[in-house]
């Protein structure tokens, strides 16, 4: 009985791994189609919506910095 249940698991994580090999596979055939250029996976509105996010993010620190040099 255990042995069964070994060789379900065995096969389990051996089928895990071929998914996971296929699915880098197909990344980098994705990322890299010519090996001189790598092509990123963000898209344009995402590269946006960072800059934005950035953006936001310096302009709070920059506040909180003003804030706390005024109350000094």
């Amino acid at each position: 009985m255990t042995d069964k249940i070994n060789l379900v698991i065995n096969l389990s994580i051996l089928a895990l791994l071929i998914y996971l090999a296929v699915s880098v596979k197909q990344l980098q055939d994705k990322v890299f189609p010519d090996p001189n250029i790598m092509i990123p996976l963000t898209s344009m509105e995402s590269k946006t919506e960072l800059e934005y996010n950035i953006r936001q993010f310096l302009n709070n620190v920059l506040e909180q910095v003003i804030e706390e040099q005024e109350n000094q």
